[in-house]
């Protein structure tokens, strides 16, 4: 019973945790792009009052960095959701090591390690069941080779509607 409410400790901790990082990247990006933003009107104020090429360029640099910016607070909010959506599925005594999500393929491969085979079997079923988000989970047999620690990783897929 106490590993249990570890589990579940350690679970909302992690989730608080992901959190906190992205309200910090947030708020990160937003100050970055104000003092960008203060940057450029100083910088267009300067090549208005000459035609300085040095200042051309640089404005040209600062407004790619501006366009990179958009770029980003764009895809936060879609890996977000991802990450919110995976939240709920591992078991508890299941450890998710890593979880990389590629938006061009709409892919995502985890691995880690759980307690036992049938811990690793209810990952798969969880996200085979969460078919509203995620649908083509494979299932590699490497997975359930150990009854016990065993190693695994899978590979599915995201649907479009999670990423809008």
């Amino acid at each position: 019973m106490g590993s249990l409410r570890r589990g579940i400790w350690y679970s909302i901790l992690s989730f608080v945790f992901v959190i906190a990082v992205q309200f910090g990247v947030k708020l990160y990006l937003d100050n970055q792009a104000r003092i960008i933003r203060n940057s450029v009107a100083q910088l267009q104020n300067q090549v208005d009052r000459s035609d300085n090429g040095k200042l051309k360029i640089q404005i040209g640099q600062i407004n790619n960095l501006i366009a990179d910016y958009k770029n980003l607070a764009f895809s936060q909010p879609k890996w977000y959701k991802v990450i919110i959506a995976f939240a709920a599925l591992p078991p508890n005594q299941v450890t998710v090591n890593s979880l990389n999500i590629d938006f061009e393929k709409k892919s995502v491969i985890i691995t880690g390690t759980a307690m036992n085979r049938d811990l690793v079997d209810q990952l798969h079923y969880n996200i085979l069941a969460d078919d509203k988000e995620f649908y083509g989970i494979d299932y590699p047999l490497e997975n359930v080779a150990d009854a016990v620690n065993p190693r695994f990783h899978f590979t599915f897929y995201i649907r479009d509607s999670l990423l809008k």
